[in-house]
C-alpha cells in the first residue's frame, strides 16, 4: 500500500446504495490505490459488506462514535483525511459509483498532469437515480480548464458537478482545507477553485462517475431548499470577498446582482463594497449610480 499514490476515500452513513459503491471500488483495473472508509456514527453497520468485497482487509476502516455529517459533511470528511498519506485523494460518496478504469486512466495521465502542474483531477460525470438509471448526458470539457472558467459555468449556466468527480493533490486540500458551507453545498465548488490555485483543472473524460441523485441525499432532497438557499448567498459572498480577482468578469457580475437581489427582498448585509466592485470591473456609470442604489436597498428609494 505504501507505493500508492492515490487514496479513495468513502464518508459512510447511509447503507442503500453503498453496495453498488463498494463493487465499484473493487472492480477497479488498477489495484493502486488506498481504501480509506470512515464510519459516522450510521445505525446500519457496513462491515458484512465491506468484507464482501474487500476480504483480504485491504483497506482503512475507521469507526467514529460521534456523527459529524449531521452538523457539516465537510467536517466528516476532514477527519477521514486526517489518516490519509497519499499524494492525491478521491472523496467517493456512499451512493455514487466510478467506472472500472477509474484509477487506471488517472495514473495514465499522470504525466500530463505533472507537467501540467495540475492539482485538480476532474472526470467526466452524469447523474443517476435510485434505480441506477443515468437521467442525463455525460459532461465533456477541454482537456485543461482554466479554474475561473470551471466555476462560471455553474455560476453561470449552472452546469452539474459534484464533489466524487473530482481528485486533489492533499498538499492543496492542507493548504486551504474545505468551507464550510451549509449542508457543505457549494463546498466542492469552493474547493475546486482554492485547491487549483489557478494551475489548469485536468480534465479526463475516458473515466467516468455516477453521480446519485435520490431522495436518501443532499442533492436530490426538497426540504432543504432555505439550507440551500443560505450555502448559496453564503458561497458567492465568500467568493466576491476573497476570489473576485479570480473569477471571469461575467460570474463576478452575476453574483454581485445576485448579492444585490438577496440584499433588497431578503435584508442579507452584503459584506462587502459595491464601491470596491465596480472600481475592479471599471463599472463608473454603477459606481456613479451608488447613493440611489444603496438608497434603494435600504428602501428609502423605490
Amino acid at each position: 500500500m505504501g507505493m500508492n499514490k492515490l487514496a479513495i476515500v468513502i464518508p459512510y452513513y447511509k447503507m442503500v446504495f453503498f453496495e453498488e459503491t463498494l463493487k465499484s471500488v473493487a472492480s477497479q483495473t488498477d489495484k493502486r490505490f488506498t481504501l480509506y472508509i470512515g464510519n459516522d456514527a450510521s445505525p446500519d453497520d457496513p462491515f458484512p459488506l465491506i468484507d464482501k468485497y474487500f476480504p483480504d482487509g485491504s483497506y482503512n476502516y475507521i469507526d467514529y462514535k460521534e456523527n459529524l455529517g449531521g452538523k457539516n459533511l465537510a467536517m466528516q470528511w476532514e477527519r477521514i483525511l486526517e489518516n490519509v498519506t497519499e499524494e492525491w485523494f478521491h472523496i467517493l460518496g456512499d451512493d455514487d459509483v466510478i467506472s472500472e478504469n477509474f484509477v487506471e486512466e488517472f495514473y495514465k495521465d499522470m504525466p500530463v498532469i505533472i507537467q501540467k502542474e495540475c492539482n485538480v483531477v476532474k472526470f467526466s460525470q452524469c447523474w443517476i437515480n435510485e434505480n441506477g438509471e443515468r437521467i442525463t448526458d455525460f459532461t465533456d470539457y477541454e482537456q485543461l480548464i482554466d479554474p475561473a472558467d470551471n466555476i462560471g459555468y455553474k455560476i453561470m449556466k449552472a452546469e452539474r458537478s459534484s464533489l466524487s468527480e473530482h481528485i486533489f493533490r492533499k498538499k492543496q486540500y492542507l493548504k486551504f482545507n474545505f468551507k464550510k458551507f451549509p449542508l457543505a453545498w457549494a463546498t466542492d465548488d469552493v474547493a475546486v477553485l482554492e485547491f487549483s490555485e489557478r494551475k489548469y483543472i485536468y480534465f479526463i473524460r475516458n473515466s467516468k462517475v455516477l453521480v446519485r441523485v435520490s431522495n436518501e441525499n443532499i442533492s436530490g432532497r426538497t426540504d432543504n431548499q432555505l439550507e440551500k438557499k443560505n450555502a448559496k448567498i453564503a458561497s458567492e459572498k465568500y467568493l466576491i470577498k476573497k476570489h473576485y480577482k479570480n473569477l471571469t468578469k461575467e460570474s463576478l457580475i452575476k453574483i454581485i446582482n445576485n448579492q444585490i437581489y438577496y440584499r433588497y427582498h431578503f435584508n442579507t448585509p452584503l459584506g462587502f463594497s459595491l464601491f470596491k466592485m465596480y472600481y475592479y470591473l471599471r463599472l463608473y456609470k454603477k459606481i456613479l449610480a451608488l447613493p440611489k442604489t444603496y438608497l434603494i436597498l435600504c428602501k428609502i428609494l423605490k
